[in-house]
């Protein structure tokens, strides 16, 4: 035990160090930056070098322009960015309002009070939003010119409402991935309508949600964009998750409310089930963990869980840092297998093995698959046994979620 706690901490060591060098080089490339003498989108373009140019075509998805010089680049680039801009700005979040309010409010659009840690900033600097320059031996950062103007034109009451708006969609989605973990932009910009008022779904197409959800998933790391959809960030595989859910077909999508949703779309939150504080607290007082440690390996017996469902996998990553050994094999099994019943699982639509009282299962899997063979296209009468094998019947059960659904 003691041998695999050093090599943890040796690991930890070795993470943090590399982590540290990365943001020791960050920081040492943007302190690089001089600032222009005027503030421009040309003279912020002209301190780029050839490949952040390159990059910044990349990311406005600029084609055509992989031959040109850089005074080239710099002239297409500049319309450019401020095309884009016109784009960006309406799908904002709170957090990004409050930071271009900030850098408006000072004098030539540039701040030196902002924290030169702060990585989010180098997504704005990528897409040509905000440059960066010393000044006063401190990084400053600054709107151009051109992008200074769009803000200017596009800030009102109603943007401000607008971007509140952005904000709870967002969160509301990455909360609904939480527990579902992969939808299709169709079917996730429908159940996030369904939370909002009539007033607010008026302001959203499919097209300004999925705007909004790309700038999200650039901002934060909660959701991630795939080719037809998004997922949750700890989502291996979409397309396995999928095909898991397409196996059944009789069991609806598990109800979530709004505060379900705006809670889970936290990106540090915890669903701290009994099941949930046992297992830590049993890693904390008996495995000698942290808090932080133990809420750490519980989150990750999760993220197993979900993509994998196989239980030696789970004690195979126990055994190996250590928690599990045959003493407390059994205990910890236990343990585990009560959490494991208590996750909303995404294969299960977001239901969980307690809230369903499933009794067939497939051998090797955890997650019990429904035996279909005889149901596969029988008609449910509402006074038959509910499918999702609740024991209720179907009327005072899944009937009336369905029916909720198609509303």
């Amino acid at each position: 035990m003691a041998d695999k706690d050093k090599q943890q901490e040796k690991e930890q060591d070795s993470l943090d160090s590399i982590l540290a060098s990365h943001m020791q080089e960050r920081k040492k490339q943007l302190y690089r930056h001089s600032l222009p003498a005027k503030r421009t989108l040309k003279e912020m373009l002209a301190l780029r070098t050839q490949a952040e140019l390159d990059d910044l075509c990349y990311n406005l998805m600029v084609e055509g322009v992989s031959k040109r010089k850089k005074a080239e680049l710099i002239d297409v680039l500049v319309p450019a960015v401020e095309a884009f801009a016109k784009k960006w700005f309406p799908t904002a979040l709170d957090e990004q309002f409050a930071f271009f309010t900030h850098l408006s409010e000072k004098e030539g659009a540039l701040s030196l009070e902002v924290r030169d840690d702060d990585v989010h900033l180098d997504y704005l600097h990528a897409i040509g939003l905000i440059g960066c320059g010393v000044k006063e031996d401190k990084l400053a950062w600054y709107m151009p010119e051109e992008v200074l103007a769009v803000w200017k034109s596009i800030n009102s009451g109603a943007y401000r409402s607008l971007v509140e708006l952005n904000t709870e969609a967002a969160r509301l989605a990455a909360g609904i991935l939480y527990y579902y973990g992969y939808l299709d932009y169709e079917t996730l910009f429908e159940r996030v309508m369904n939370y909002l008022e009539e007033a607010q779904r008026e302001q959203f197409t499919v097209r300004d949600f999925v705007g909004v959800l790309l700038n999200a998933a650039s901002w934060e790391t909660v959701i991630v964009p795939v080719h037809d959809g998004m997922k949750y960030y700890t989502v291996v595989d979409e397309e396995v998750l999928d095909h898991e859910r397409r196996k059944r077909e009789d069991l609806v999508y598990a109800p979530i409310t709004y505060s379900e949703a705006y809670d889970a779309g936290d990106p540090n939150f915890i669903l701290a089930t009994k099941a949930y504080k046992d297992l830590a607290q049993y890693l904390v007082r008996t495995c000698g963990k942290s808090v932080m440690e133990a809420a750490f390996i519980v989150g990750e017996v999760g993220n197993i869980f979900q993509n994998d469902d196989k239980l030696k996998h789970v004690t195979d990553y126990l055994g190996d840092i250590g928690v599990m050994t045959e003493k407390n094999a059994e205990l910890l099994k236990q343990l585990i297998l009560s959490y494991h019943a208590s996750i909303p699982l995404w294969r299960l639509k977001g239901h969980t093995l307690k809230s369903l009282r499933h009794k067939e299962g497939a051998a090797g899997s955890l997650v019990p698959f429904p035996n279909r063979e005889h149901r596969k296209h029988k008609k449910i009468g509402r006074n038959d046994p509910c499918p999702c094998g609740s024991g209720k019947k179907y009327k005072h059960c899944c009937l009336n979620k369905e029916d909720g659904h198609r509303r």
